[in-house]
C-alpha cells in the first residue's frame, strides 16, 4: 500500500472541523531568520517576564501574539526600552487576535486599532478571513582584502488564515557575486539547491517557503515546507540547525498540558542521489535526453518536553533517517522509538540511520538562561565499554545573562566527536540536498562562542562576539570504520578565530539595516581550507558589512 496520500489525508480530516468555530488559532509560522522577535522573547523569557519553550523553532504567530499579550501585563517588570519594543512588535502580531477580543487585553490594547496597525502592502482582515501580502527585498555588500562581494535577494510573501486553518506562501529569488553558500562551507547561511552559474562567478538561486495547516488552542498540524530548528543555543544548534534547503513535512505539535510539550515531523528530504533503476533515456524530435530520477528519503522525529517546575525544561527525542520508495506506516507514528522500529523491519540488515537526542533548559534564577543539549548518533550500548569503539556525539553547553539593564552576555561551548552527524549509505545521509541536518560545523568539531549585545534604545542591536572553531580531519572521505574508535581533532586541519561587531536595526517591522566589522583569521590544510570556506575568508581578513531587507 502507497502511504503517499497519508499527508494530505490528514488535512483532510481537519478541514471537516474547519469552519466549526471560527477562530485565530490558525498556525503562521514567522521563519527563524526574523531574529529581533526571537531575541526579544528570550530575554523577556531571561527576565521572567515571560514563560517560553526555546528549542523548537519557529514559532507560530498566534503564540508570538499570546507571549507579547502576556508581557503587556507585566509591564511594571520591564525596562522602558522593553516596554517600547513591545509596543513595537504588537502593532505586527495584533492581526493573530479576533477583533471582538482586542479590548480584553490590557490597558495598551485600547488604543491599538486598525489604524495603529503595522505598515504591510496589503492586508484585510474579517471575523473568519485575514490576508497579508509583502514584497521581499534584501541585500548585503562585504568588503575585505580578497575582494567585495555581494548577495541580493527579492520576492512576494504572502499569509493568510480562515477559520482555523492557516496557509502561506513566499518565494525569493536569491543572487551571489561568488560563492558565499555551498553544502561544505562552514557556515550558518541557509543553504541552497539547483543554483544557475554564470561565467563571471555569479549565481542564482530560488527558494520557495509555504504551507498549509489546521491549528486549534494547543496545538497543530499541517503540510510545511520551510526551515525549521531544534536545540536552545546562541551559536547554531546541534540537533537540527535549520541550515538545509527547504523540504516538505509533515508536522503534528500539541501542547496538551502545562507541564508538557510535544513536536513531531515527518519530512520528504531530497537525496540527490541519482536511481539508476528508475532513471530513463528519452528521445524526441528535440534531440536524446537520459532523465534522472532521486532516490527517495525520509525522515521522522519527535521530541517530548517535561516542564517538572516552571521555568526547568527537560526534553528527550529521536529521529531516523530511511530510504523506502515511499513513506513507511511504522514511522507516521508521531510517538515512537525509531531504532527500535528499524530493528523489527531490518532485522538482520543495515539500513536505516536513527539518533537520539536530550535537552535541557532552565530560566528558574532570574537574568540566567542555562542550557544544554546531547545528540546521540547510531547509539550503541556496546560501544561505550570497548576502549578501541566509541559512540557518535555532540555536546552543547551554554549560558546567557541579561543582569545588566538591556544588556545580554553569554557563552557556549559545542564539542562535536569523529563521525557524528556522517553516515556511509548516502541515501540515508542526515543530510537533505546534501546539506547536513545538524550543527553546521558538523563532526569533529569543537566551538567556543562568547558574545555580548547591547540595546540602547528600540530593536537597535549592537553585538559583539569572539568565536574560535576547530576541525580534525574528514574521516568519511579518509573511509575511516565507523566504530574505530579515533582521536578527535588530530591533528587540527581547519580553524578559525573570529571576532566583530554588527549593529542591527529594525526600522519599521520587518526593514533591517545592519552595518558591521569583522575580523577573521581562518587557515587549515591544503584542500581542507578551499572545501570548507569561502575564497573571500581565506587568511587574515577584516571584513566591513552593510546590509539592508524588508521581509524574510
Amino acid at each position: 500500500m502507497k502511504f503517499k496520500s497519508t499527508y494530505i489525508a490528514c488535512l483532510i480530516l481537519g478541514g471537516f472541523l474547519a469552519f466549526s468555530a471560527p477562530s485565530f488559532s490558525q498556525y503562521l509560522p514567522t521563519h527563524i531568520s526574523n531574529e529581533g522577535i526571537y531575541l526579544f522573547l528570550d530575554e523577556l523569557a531571561t527576565e521572567k517576564v515571560i514563560d517560553l519553550h526555546s528549542l523548537v523553532k519557529p514559532y507560530g504567530r498566534n503564540e508570538i501574539a499570546q507571549k507579547l499579550v502576556s508581557a503587556d501585563s507585566s509591564r511594571s517588570q520591564m525596562t522602558r526600552r522593553q516596554q517600547s519594543e513591545l509596543d513595537f512588535y504588537l502593532r505586527d502580531y495584533m492581526k493573530e487576535l479576533p477583533l471582538t477580543d482586542v479590548s480584553e487585553y490590557g490597558s495598551s490594547w485600547i488604543w491599538l486599532g486598525e489604524s495603529d496597525r503595522r505598515f504591510d502592502v496589503f492586508h484585510y482582515r474579517d471575523s473568519l478571513f485575514q490576508m497579508t501580502v509583502n514584497p521581499i527585498l534584501g541585500s548585503d555588500v562585504w568588503s575585505n582584502q580578497n575582494g567585495s562581494f555581494y548577495h541580493w535577494w527579492n520576492g512576494v510573501e504572502a499569509t493568510s488564515g480562515i477559520g482555523r486553518f492557516g496557509l502561506w506562501a513566499s518565494l525569493r529569488d536569491n543572487h551571489e557575486s561568488t560563492e558565499l553558500t555551498a553544502r561544505d562551507f562552514q557556515n550558518q547561511r541557509i543553504g541552497a539547491s539547483n543554483i544557475k552559474h554564470f561565467s563571471d562567478g555569479k549565481r542564482d538561486y530560488w527558494e520557495l517557503r509555504a504551507g498549509i495547516t489546521y491549528g486549534w488552542d494547543r496545538g497543530h498540524v499541517g503540510l510545511i515546507m520551510g526551515q525549521f530548528a531544534w536545540g536552545e543555543n546562541n551559536a547554531g544548534a546541534n540537533i537540527f540547525s535549520g541550515r538545509t534547503p527547504a523540504f516538505p513535512r509533515l508536522e503534528l505539535a500539541m501542547d496538551p498540558a502545562p507541564w508538557f510539550r510535544f513536536t513531531y515531523v515527518h519530512g520528504a528530504l531530497i537525496s540527490e542521489v541519482v536511481d539508476s533503476s528508475l532513471s530513463f533515456t528519452t528521445s524526441t524530435a528535440y534531440g536524446t535526453d537520459y532523465r534522472e530520477v532521486f532516490h527517495p528519503k525520509y525522515m521522522a522525529a519527535n521530541i517530548f518536553t517535561f516542564i517538572p517546575v516552571t521555568g526547568l525544561q527537560l526534553s528527550i527525542g529521536n529521529s531516523v533517517i530511511y530510504d523506502y520508495r515511499h513513506p513507511h506506516a511504522a514511522f507516521l507514528l508521531p510517538v515512537a522509538f525509531y531504532k527500535a522500529i528499524d530493528h523489527t523491519l531490518n532485522a538482520g540488515i543495515d539500513n536505516m540511520n536513527s539518533q537520539i537526542f536530550f535537552s535541557a533548559s532552565s530560566r528558574n534564577v532570574k537574568h540566567l538562561h542555562l542550557y544544554a543539549t546531547v545528540f546521540l548518533d547510531e547509539v550503541a550500548v556496546d560501544r561505550a565499554f570497548q576502549e578501541d569503539e566509541h559512540n557518535f556525539v555532540s555536546y552543547k553547553a551554554g549560558a546567557s545573562s541579561t543582569i545588566l539593564p538591556n544588556t545580554r552576555i553569554w557563552t557556549e561551548y559545542t564539542w562535536t566527536n569523529v563521525l557524528t552527524f556522517m553516515h556511509n549509505i548516502p541515501t540515508t545521509t542526515f543530510e537533505s540536498n546534501r546539506y547536513n541536518l545538524g550543527h553546521y560545523l558538523e563532526d569533529n568539531a569543537r566551538q567556543f562562542y562568547l558574545g555580548a549585545e547591547y540595546r540602547p534604545i528600540r530593536t537597535l542591536n549592537i553585538r559583539a562576539w569572539y568565536s574560535h572553531s576547530e576541525k580534525g580531519p574528514d574521516h568519511t572521505a579518509l573511509g575511516t570504520m565507523p566504530r574505530q574508535a579515533i582521536a578527535p581533532f588530530e591533528p587540527i586541519v581547519w580553524e578559525s578565530v573570529s571576532a566583530g561587531v554588527l549593529a542591527t536595526c529594525q526600522v519599521v517591522n520587518d526593514l533591517y539595516m545592519r552595518l558591521g566589522y569583522e575580523w577573521r583569521n581562518v587557515s587549515g590544510q591544503p584542500g581542507y581550507l578551499e572545501l570548507w570556506t569561502p575564497n573571500e575568508y581565506h587568511g587574515k581578513t577584516g571584513t566591513l558589512r552593510l546590509g539592508l531587507n524588508y521581509g524574510f
